[in-house]
């Protein structure tokens, strides 16, 4: 009984604070067969008590990202104000999310959340996320390159230029994106702008937590080399399976900024890229972000913890711990 009371309390955040919802808004939550419904169901709740038009619609499970929902979906979606997609694996590259986005709707893509998950990062200071979020894009805006390392070896440059994706989760404006949970801002590289090694220690997508770090070694934006234990073998013969060579582009990177994310649930990944201080870098799809131009059949996040991050020379993350 309390942990629904809490679901609802969240649900309620996200409605009036997230979205900024309005009584006679149309809104859709988009969950699939694999979730956990006890969000879903609270989110519409939240909804309907809000005085909104509210629809839940329950869809097969997408197996990759990205992939599309069904056509009814998709259409369903350009004719609603507010949509939660709160789905197994990302609906937030496929092109029903961009036609939704282009019709005026305001989207919060939540894939992977757990029930759990959905309390543990709504149930913080959201305010003060939204500040150093924020904060951090518009320095990462302001620079031209940034430098990754860590003390497992990680060692990567970066040359930037792109406009920052901030996801604080705000989103009030038409046409907005954002996701749950919230924190993190993901900027795309110029491309052609990444060399250097990421030793990748806490996850990755579809690979899942990792038990061994996973070196992936990047020359001219492209991964060119990975080593490491069985995790490292099943993410090579994920990429060569797909037969398509975008995959293995640079796609983006980001900083996490919110203190209740974990490394959990189906994939860890995404809540992982969260993790305050935690960084991560993703190859593959990226042209539904700002300045990306890839088209891949898969992106994946690759997840690495206590990261030292410079701007332009300057330091702004010494083993996970910010300098602001």
């Amino acid at each position: 009984m309390m942990k629904w009371l809490e679901l609802q309390r969240c649900a309620r955040m996200a409605m009036e604070k997230c979205v900024a919802l309005k009584p006679g808004e149309r809104v859709l939550v988009v969950t699939d067969t694999m979730r956990d419904q006890s969000v879903a169901q609270a989110l519409l709740g939240a909804a309907l008590a809000a005085g909104s038009e509210a629809v839940l619609i329950v869809i097969p499970t997408r197996r990759t990202t990205p992939q599309e929902p069904p056509s009814c979906v998709t259409a369903a979606m350009q004719e609603t104000e507010v949509i939660f997609l709160y789905t197994t694996y990302s609906l937030s590259h496929s092109s029903a999310r961009v036609k939704a986005q282009k019709a005026g709707a305001r989207i919060v893509s939540m894939p992977g959340v757990t029930e759990d998950g959905f309390l543990r990062t709504l149930s913080i200071d959201l305010d003060a996320l939204v500040s150093l979020t924020n904060q951090l894009s518009e320095r990462v805006m302001r620079a031209k390159s940034a430098r990754i390392t860590t003390r497992l070896g990680t060692d990567i440059s970066l040359e930037l230029g792109h406009p920052v994706t901030v996801i604080d989760g705000m989103c009030h404006q038409p046409g907005e994106l954002d996701f749950f949970p919230p924190g993190l801002f993901l900027s795309v590289p110029r491309e052609g702008g990444v060399s250097g090694r990421a030793v990748v220690d806490g996850s990755i997508t579809q690979i899942g937590r990792l038990s061994s770090p996973v070196i992936m070694s990047f020359s001219q934006g492209k991964l060119v080399k990975i080593e490491g234990g069985g995790e490292a073998a099943r993410l090579e013969r994920l990429l060569a399976s797909l037969e398509d060579e975008r995959v293995y582009a640079f796609a983006s990177w980001g900083i996490g900024t919110n203190p209740g994310a974990a490394l959990v649930g189906e994939d860890p990944s995404f809540e992982g890229e969260r993790i305050f201080g935690w960084c991560h870098v993703s190859t593959g799809s990226n042209a539904t972000f700002p300045g990306g131009t890839v088209q891949a059949k898969i992106h994946l996040d690759g997840i690495i913890s206590s990261p030292t991050v410079y701007l332009d020379g300057e330091l702004i993350l010494e083993d996970g711990q910010f300098h602001t």
